[in-house]
């Protein structure tokens, strides 16, 4: 029995991406698609939002600067109302400063937006595994 690629990537896990741009989120997509994660897009977060209240994700990786909901922004209320998903955020804007606020927010990577797609799948599993141990997800 053949099987689907659907269901060769169902193991690896279930991502939603966030960014604006179309060419980013497709690029984005592409990788994580090549290296057997499923993933879905959204445009901005509050299109994620609505995403994650009507189907499951793994892990979430989102730029931070968007309209109408930002990366942070997106962070926060997803924590309010109880999401637990690991959260990996791109930004062009990377300061140490920043990375503080980020990750004290909840976000279990921080990347340079538009590096290589090795080093934003490496994040991923990092923040995978994050997410499974028993404390709560990246503190």
């Amino acid at each position: 029995m053949a099987v689907t690629a659907e269901q060769a990537n169902a193991g690896r896990g279930r991502i939603l991406v966030v960014d604006d741009d179309p060419r980013v989120r497709d690029t984005i997509l592409r990788g994580l698609r090549n290296y057997g994660y499923q993933a879905e897009e959204a445009e901005d977060g509050l299109q994620a939002l609505h995403h994650l209240q009507h189907g499951e994700f793994d892990l979430v990786v989102t730029d931070l600067q968007m309209p109408r909901l930002d990366g942070l922004a997106l962070l926060r209320e997803m924590r309010r109302r109880g999401y637990a998903q690991a959260v990996v955020i791109q930004t062009t804007l990377l300061d140490p400063s920043l990375e503080i606020i980020l990750r004290r927010a909840g976000a279990c990577g921080v990347l340079m937006k538009g590096g290589p797609v090795g080093e934003l799948v490496r994040s991923v599993e990092e923040a995978c595994q994050a997410s499974k141990r028993p404390r709560a997800p990246c503190a």
